[in-house]
């Protein structure tokens, strides 16, 4: 058998390369509008992350500033105390069973503690009931 027939079947003939910023006549080819494509998704997507971190962050900041001494509040870490002082970027903590103040960044809080609150309240607010007209 003879293959020295077949070896030059599948080489294209050759041509001058196309210039640069001449388009191509190859309908096949990829064009400027495939290259934007990932462009045209991934701008929307940044813009609405960077929007929501600064929504976020803008939240964060009320809630802080809505604190005042004295109230319970919950750390980034876990812990739970009352607020002794905030001053410029630390917070001080007062840890409820041995009374041991603590000093965090004011970014690590994270609000108030509503559920000791709601506790307390909801105990306060309940009135035990007399006797003495059931005889």
């Amino acid at each position: 058998m003879n293959f020295a027939v077949f070896a030059f079947q599948a080489v294209p003939s050759r041509e001058a390369p196309p210039s640069p910023g001449v388009p191509s006549s190859d309908p096949a080819a990829p064009g400027v509008g495939f290259g934007l494509l990932p462009l045209l998704i991934l701008i929307p997507f940044a813009l609405f992350m960077l929007w929501q971190g600064r929504s976020q962050q803008k939240k964060q900041e009320a809630t802080i500033a809505g604190l005042k001494k004295g109230d319970r509040v919950l750390t980034q870490s876990g812990l739970v105390g009352r607020l002794v002082a905030i001053e410029g970027r630390y917070a001080k903590l007062e840890l409820p069973p041995s009374g041991t103040k603590v000093t965090i960044l004011r970014s690590g809080l994270l609000g108030r503690d509503t559920e000791g609150e709601a506790t307390s309240t909801e105990t306060a607010s309940e009135k035990p009931k007399s006797t003495k007209g059931a005889d």
